[in-house]
């Protein structure tokens, strides 16, 4: 592949990229569908309890070595993350809880929280790729906008695999389980 394409890749990979792509589309989905309040309070729960904790734990461990990236791309890499993942959901459905937040903000989150699990059982034989999981996840939803816009978000999501594979981050194989895994949960959360 050609320089272009390696940073063209790279650019699509890291606005795609699940801490990005997926807070963006909380803090959009929560103006459009909660009061201001809410939506505030919603988009600070979980950039503080979910993003913040995962970006300081990637951050040190690939400092220290423990990860060879970021994205933590190496699956037996993965079976220590995704439990510190779960957990950080898991406070986070008990906060949302506990402060009685809206039944669809507990029924999203606790999608979104299958989904996590059902990848991270996934992970136990094969790698599936997180980036597009979240990408499709949010592609089908984006569809209670009009076929217009999910159609392009899904689009986004095709461009967000094909990324992760020009890179050799992830065999067709893993992009494709994550894709199937995003679709489906996007699917039962746009049925919520």
């Amino acid at each position: 592949m050609n320089v272009n394409g390696q940073k063209t890749a790279k650019f699509i990979s890291v606005i795609g990229h699940p801490l990005l792509f997926g807070n963006a589309y909380v803090i959009f989905m929560s103006f459009q569908n909660l009061e201001r309040k809410m939506a505030l309070m919603v988009s600070f729960l979980v950039i503080v309890l979910v993003a913040v904790p995962i970006i300081w734990n990637n951050y040190r461990k690939m400092k220290s070595g423990e990860y060879t990236n970021f994205d933590v791309s190496d699956r037996m890499q993965r079976k220590g993350f995704y439990p510190f993942a779960i957990s950080l959901f898991v406070v986070l459905l008990l906060v949302f809880w506990i402060l009685d937040f809206p039944g669809e903000v507990l029924r999203q989150t606790l999608v979104f929280f299958a989904m996590v699990l059902s990848m991270a059982l996934v992970n136990l034989k094969i790698k599936a790729s997180m980036h597009a999981g979240i990408a499709f996840y949010i592609g089908v939803n984006i569809f209670v906008f009009g076929f217009l816009p999910g159609f392009i978000t899904l689009g986004f999501a095709l461009a967000v695999a094909w990324s992760r594979w020009q890179m050799k981050r992830h065999s067709m194989k893993e992009l494709v389980i994550g894709a199937i895994i995003g679709f489906s949960f996007g699917s039962m959360g746009l049925m919520i």
